[in-house]
């Protein structure tokens, strides 16, 4: 069966495609269309353009993503495929709202949707799947859906919608026993500058105060977060320009990702 990693850009996943070597290595880069949030560093913009053959203005992810998959590349001497789904702003306008904890289509219209077509048009049979979870997180796997459901044809003049089995998990860090900290000491010693924080900025699944630091690391990308909540917010407790008014807690472990529990937007 041939195996693919779905790669985050964070830590954890980076260190399984290093020990754990995949027939391909796959990575979704979240895209926004605010020229706002451009990267100063042109050469990014340009490599990331290449690698997703299509024009890159900029990410709800940490800049320092793009550098990391960049350098992950070189260090496994393997081609990492780049692909995306439509901008930010687009999937928010079509939805006429913004994606929450109780309805995640943010996920899988920018994470699962691109890796599932790229699968699609590329292999077309049933694959496994190697996802970054970690065994001291163990109890994430048990949300791994092995379908997708996509148009397959129509029925008159109505799409006709079909669940695809198209891939089966391989938890390669979970059979090995692998928590957090070995994947913390490979990541100081890799000579790979990872995000502090992986996965979109902004994401509604990180708790305030992680969203609280990120004000202060990322502020362009929180306001481009807090710009976005006109008519829905993206957490129940509160906008995000409450959460920047918030007090910082020094003693929150700051930078342990997203945790999404639809599975693909993990560190």
């Amino acid at each position: 069966m041939i195996s693919v990693h779905s790669l985050s850009g964070g830590k954890t996943s980076s260190y399984m495609a290093l020990h754990y070597p995949a027939d391909y290595n796959l990575f979704s880069l979240i895209t926004v269309d605010d020229v706002k949030l451009i990267p100063l560093d042109k050469s990014i913009v340009k490599y990331a353009s290449e690698k997703l053959n299509t024009d890159f203005i900029a990410t709800a992810e940490s800049d320092m993503t793009i550098y990391a998959m960049r350098d992950l590349e070189q260090l496994l001497g393997k081609e990492i495929f780049w692909v995306k789904g439509q901008s930010f702003e687009k999937l928010n306008k079509k939805r006429s709202a913004l994606p929450n904890q109780m309805w995640r289509f943010c996920t899988t219209e920018m994470k699962m949707r691109p890796i599932f077509d790229w699968w699609n048009t590329n292999i077309k049979e049933k694959i496994k799947m190697g996802v970054g979870f970690r065994y001291d997180e163990k109890e994430r796997a048990n949300n791994f859906s092995t379908s997708f459901k996509t148009i397959t044809g129509k029925r008159g003049t109505r799409n006709k919608w079909e669940d695809i089995e198209w891939r089966e998990g391989w938890f390669p860090l979970i059979e090995d026993k692998i928590t957090h900290y070995p994947v913390y000491q490979w990541a100081e010693k890799s000579g790979i500058k990872f995000p502090a924080d992986s996965n979109c900025v902004g994401c509604f699944w990180k708790p305030v105060q992680q969203l609280r630091k990120n004000w202060d690391n990322e502020p362009l990308k929180m306001q481009w977060f807090a710009d976005q909540e006109t008519n829905s917010t993206w957490k129940k407790e509160m906008t995000y320009e409450q959460i920047k008014t918030i007090g910082l807690q020094q003693d929150f472990f700051f930078g342990t990702g997203s945790g999404c529990q639809a599975g693909f937007c993990t560190d």
